[in-house]
């Protein structure tokens, strides 16, 4: 009995016990803050961070709302890649900026691998807003749709059109619009020794016969002498480029006003045969490129290369990293310069034989994804402000396609040849003379392309690309086939590119057995 007392007791007090109420920490800490005066709310701290720059240029008002709209931004893309031209590229782009509050990105590209980015870049979605290239490439690259020729036949408009060479708007003119830009250009130049030549009594090789007369007479196979060097490798443009000067020396034209590819002609088969006989008999065994042209007239080598001015420069012993070699340069740098004779015309030997340069031109060119204003507003800026920048650089192959202003009509063209060839070195003038020196900016657009006067700028671009006539020629010279055959073949792999082309020649009967 006294257990259960106790049980009960004990059971009573747990009862009494969970019946009282007890406060909750958290429910008294907050009923104490409840009792308090309210904090005001702390206003947000804004700190400085760097901000795209301001869309509209000027300063802004101290009580005007922070803007953070980024600037609009194109790409370029420029075929140069030296230091040079890079450092000058950063200051253009940097001015434009602080002009138009426009943001560029300047890329360099090889001029060798520039043709295949495009294409890449075409397929990636990836194009710049700019390209400069070669002006070749123009027409077929607008036709595909790569290139805006409305946008750039704006720019020109906005620029000035009568500040052009008509010539270079004529020869990138494409179904009455300018399909790009005519920036700058040079002449493809035949480059020789003049002291060798009037040692030799010979005459300036500026026709077929006297070229090969020459190359026979200078060759010393036993000294390591080549008569004759020119770049023949199968990936180089420059191959294509020297061939076709020495075929319209001899009026050999690749196609027709009709569409007809003639290089089956009996001018194209003596151009031919003209260029395989002087390569193999007298030039250095094996492939030849742009550099090693350029190496073997710097070393004495060679008495006779087709070559880009960019020599100039380095004859005249004012390039470090390209000094002239020959026997007696250590002693007198300028050497070479003293002794050599600069041709832009060649003539051929048969009856529709006619003097002949070839001129290169570059072109901006505004794509068809470009953002159409600010591209255009950079073209204004690059043949305004920029363009005595940019001929500065390497100037002895920028002829000015850019005659002048509005205002001064040759201010450009007449600046060009003064222009110092680098940081304290003479210009085009010091060294060849004001007469030699317009002579090479001069009709640069008027020389005679191939399928360009015939309308046949796309075919053209095609035939660069796919380096018909670099591996077609070269094939040639490493004995796979006979002059003969490679008219054929050259016949054969222009045609292929023609869709529907209708101008194959008659079959040759066959006699009956």
């Amino acid at each position: 009995m006294r257990y259960i007392t106790l049980i009960l007791l004990t059971l009573l007090a747990l009862l009494l016990a969970a019946c009282q109420v007890v406060t909750s920490p958290r429910l008294a800490t907050a009923t104490a803050r409840a009792g308090q005066t309210p904090t005001p709310t702390p206003k947000p701290v804004v700190l400085p961070a760097p901000t795209p720059t301001l869309a509209l240029a000027g300063a802004q008002p101290p009580d005007a709302p922070l803007q953070t709209d980024p600037n609009p931004s194109i790409t370029v893309w420029v075929n140069e890649t030296s230091d040079e031209h890079k450092a000058v590229l950063e200051e253009m782009a940097d001015a434009f900026t602080e002009q138009s509050q426009i943001d560029v990105e300047m890329v360099l590209v090889s001029p060798q691998l520039l043709p295949e980015l495009v294409n890449t870049a075409v397929l990636s979605d990836t194009l710049p807003d700019v390209i400069l290239h070669p002006f070749e490439y123009s027409d077929g690259w607008a036709e595909r749709g790569i290139l805006d020729p409305a946008a750039a036949d704006a720019a020109i408009d906005r620029i000035g059109r009568d500040t052009f060479d008509p010539d270079a708007l004529a020869l990138v003119d494409l179904n009455g619009q300018t399909a790009v830009i005519p920036s700058d250009g040079y002449y493809q130049l035949i480059l020789y020794r003049t002291d060798w030549f009037e040692e030799l009594k010979l005459a300036p090789p500026d026709n077929y016969e006297a070229m090969f007369t020459a190359a026979a007479a200078t060759t010393d196979r036993e000294n390591l002498r080549s008569g004759f060097v020119i770049p023949t490798e199968s990936n180089l443009v420059t191959t294509q480029f020297t061939f076709e000067q020495i075929a319209h020396a001899n009026g050999c034209d690749l196609i027709d006003a009709k569409g007809e590819v003639t290089i089956q002609s009996e001018a194209c088969a003596a151009a031919l045969d003209f260029y395989f006989r002087i390569v193999n008999q007298f030039s250095p065994i094996g492939v030849q490129t742009d550099t090693s042209t350029r190496n073997a007239y710097l070393n004495g080598r060679t008495g006779l290369i087709i070559t880009s001015p960019d020599i100039l420069p380095m004859i005249a012993g004012l390039d470090p990293d390209h000094p002239p070699a020959c026997p007696k340069c250590p002693n007198n740098p300028a050497y070479l310069l003293e002794n050599s004779g600069i041709l832009t015309q060649l003539s051929g030997s048969g009856p529709q034989a006619t003097p002949a340069a070839l001129g290169r031109i570059r072109a901006l060119g505004i794509t068809s994804v470009a953002d159409t204003e600010a591209a255009i507003a950079f073209a204004d800026y690059w043949f305004n402000e920029g363009y005595p920048l940019w001929l500065s650089v390497e100037p002895e192959r920028k002829a000015p396609m850019r005659l002048g202003t509005a205002e001064n009509p040759t201010q450009f063209i007449d600046a060009w040849a003064q222009i110092p060839l680098g940081a304290g070195q003479p210009s085009l003038i010091d060294l060849l003379g004001a007469e030699t020196a317009a002579q090479l900016g001069a009709g640069i657009a008027q020389t005679p392309r191939w399928g360009y006067e015939q309308g046949q700028g796309s075919l053209m671009a095609q035939v660069l690309e796919e380096l018909i006539f670099p591996v077609v020629l070269q094939e040639m010279l490493s004995g796979y086939f006979p002059a003969n055959q490679t008219i054929i073949e050259l016949y054969d792999r222009v045609t292929e590119l023609i869709p529907n082309y209708a101008y194959y020649p008659e079959p040759t009967a066959t006699p009956d057995e």
